[in-house]
Order: structure tokens, then sequence, then C-alpha cells
């Protein structure tokens, strides 16, 4: 049984009119008359009632015009409409339907059909709006949730000899599973990891909340990547076995470039050096979260100064556009190679507009993460 509403019966005849009213008294609504165009649309701009009962034969202006008027309104753009005319043709349903109207009632009115499409449509008008109230309060509560997940991100970065940082991160909906941390270091070194969790959403956005909680919970610097991804696996003990994996990378910088990383199935990261731009050498473990892993590679690079070492998480290179096609590596790469030349701030804004260049509007199916480090 729908909410009690308003509803605004619009027809020249007062005999019509009396019959409507009559109808419709006793259902519980609310029930206001018009017996023209130009008062029902003073009317309906007061009041705003939910459902129109409106007469296409009137004179001066008939109902098409007032429909047509009253959609235009944004405030009256989820009004129920039902058209009211002893004209059957279908050209005139189909005309009146185009203009936003929600049904069609033929003259002479029989009352058990009126009440039935009114209780039909004021029903349904109910449903929608349930449903938007519900959205808007799970939007604001994913608001919300996606704000203090962005607390736990880096707020600042620290500061390393020379070392520069620069980053982006963009969920593909409220709250993501993508993690990146840099930490400070004994002996001038820094520590970097970037992490992505499978799925999207909620439980994505716990884990990676978890990842973070246990990483700054590590009890010895972290001055050695393998021992670090094997403890943050083992700190997941609980998921292994099911279906939830995050591939991890961390990797350990100092001021004289020497890099030690370590990978648990996560993309290497991209290295540009004057102009050139590949793929850092790796061996890899598999992602975290799945089993007990006995042993993780580490893999040990000298970085040169003005290198730019580029990590980012999957969901980058596999950003469509409207064509489905993905913005792959390559399309990372040249960016980077044109842009190589500038400050890390400059070039990661350069890439975050290539990709959204291609993307076009397109909107993200993965999370984002690009975490650029300048020698």
């Amino acid at each position: 049984m729908p909410k009690p509403a308003t509803i605004l019966v619009v027809d020249d005849s007062p005999v019509n009119l009396q019959v409507l009213v009559r109808t419709l008294d006793g259902s519980g609504h609310r029930i206001l008359a018009a017996t023209s165009g130009a008062s029902a649309l003073q009317i309906a701009s007061r009041v705003k009632p939910d459902l129109i009962l409106l007469d296409v034969m009137m004179p001066g202006m008939d109902g098409f015009e007032v429909c047509r008027r009253i959609k235009s309104e944004k405030a009256n753009s989820d009004v129920a409409i039902i058209f009211l005319s002893a004209l059957g043709e279908v050209g005139d349903k189909v005309a009146g339907l185009e203009l936003g109207a929600v049904d069609y009632i033929t003259k002479p009115i029989q009352a058990e059909e009126v009440l039935a499409r009114v209780s039909a449509q004021l029903t349904r008008l109910q449903l929608e709006r349930d449903v938007r109230l519900s959205r808007d309060s799970l939007d604001r509560e994913l608001g919300a949730a996606a704000a203090m997940q962005r607390l736990i991100l880096p707020r600042s970065f620290p500061s390393i000899g020379n070392l520069a940082f620069a980053a982006y991160y963009q969920t593909s909906r409220y709250v993501g599973g993508d993690y990146f941390d840099v930490v400070s270091l004994p002996d001038n070194r820094c520590g970097i990891l970037v992490a992505d969790v499978s799925g999207h959403g909620a439980p994505s956005a716990i884990v990676m909340a978890m990842i973070r909680a246990a990483f700054h919970a590590y009890h010895l610097p972290a001055i050695h990547p393998a021992a670090v991804l094997k403890y943050l696996n083992e700190q997941f003990e609980f998921l292994w076995g099911t279906s939830m994996l995050a591939t991890v990378s961390y990797s350990v910088i100092d001021t004289s470039g020497r890099m030690t990383i370590s990978c648990a199935g996560h993309p290497p990261p991209l290295l540009v050096r004057n102009g050139n731009v590949s793929e850092i050498s790796i061996d890899s473990a598999i992602p975290l979260l799945l089993m007990d892993i006995a042993e993780i590679p580490t893999t040990e690079h000298q970085l040169l100064a003005g290198d730019h070492i580029l990590f980012y998480t999957d969901g980058v290179t596999e950003r469509e556009n409207a064509s489905g096609e993905m913005f792959e590596v390559q399309g990372v790469q040249r960016c980077l190679a044109r842009s190589h030349h500038q400050k890390s701030e400059e070039l990661m804004k350069s890439l975050v507009h290539d990709i959204d260049q291609f993307a076009a509007g397109t909107e993200p199916h993965d999370d984002q993460t690009l975490l650029l480090v300048t020698m």
C-alpha cells in the first residue's frame, strides 16, 4: 500500500473533475483539483504533487503542453503524470509517453481502473524514492569510508638526501584495495611498499588497511625486503586458501642509489634513465595471502643520479577507454620517455594527464596507484 501522497487532478470539465475527485476520495491521499492548464501549473509550482491525472484536450493550454512545462522543472522531474483522454489513438499515447507521462487512461473513466493505475504508479514512485534514499545513504557512508582510508596513506614523504617522491592514488569506487607507503630507515635509506589487494570495494579496503597496520607493526627496521614480505604473508595466515590475494613489492633505496627489491606477483617498477624507459629486472614470488611462501627472492640494482623509478598497480596499465582498449605498459613508457626531463611532481602530473586523456571520461574498473621516486 503506497504512503499518503498528493494527487493533482486536472480537467476542464467540472463533471469529469467531480467524478475523479469522488473516485479518489477516501483513498488516503491529498486530492487537489484544477480546471485549466494554467491553474495546474500554478498549483504544481507551489505544492509539488506526487502524481497528476492530466486531461489532454483542454482549451488554451492542452495537457501535452502542461506536461512539457512541468517536466522541464528539475524539482518536478519525478512527478508521475497519467494522461486522461477520450482519444484512443496510438499516436496520442506515444506523444504523451515521450513527454514523460507514465501511463494513459482512456475516457470514459472507470473508477476501478483509475484506482488501480494510481496505486501502481504511487507504489512505483515510492519504491524509486526508497531506493534513492538508500543509495544516497550508502554514498555518504562510502564517502566517509574513502576519506578515512585516505588518512592511512602517507600525507607527506620523508626527507632522505636528494630523493624526491610523487604519488597518485585513485580508487575505482569509493574505497579500494591499493596501498602505498614510504618509510624512513636507518643510514639514509627509505622503504617503499606498493600493494594491490584483489577485488574492489569494502573487502579489499579492509585487507588493505590490515596490510598497512601489519607493515607498521614490523618489529625490526624494515631493511630486508624479502623478510618484510614473508612477515606480511604470515600475518594473513587466516586468509590462506581463500580467494583473497595481494600483489606486493617492497624496495629499500639509499642515497647512493643502491636498491634492493622483493616482489610477490606485483608488476616490476619502471626505470627512466636519460629518456630510456625499461622494466627493472626482478625475480618474483607468488602473490601474498595465498599460502606459505618458503622463499622470496631479492634483487639488487644500482641507480644513478637523475633516474626515475615508477612503482604502479595494474589498474593503471589496464585502464580502458570507451572502445575497451587498455592504456598498457607501453602507454606509461611513452609518457615517461617524453616527459623524463621533468621533475617528479611535474612528471607525475604529465602521466596522470595522459591516462585521463586516454580514458576520456570512461570510469576506471580498478584502483590506480602511481609512486615515483627520483634520485
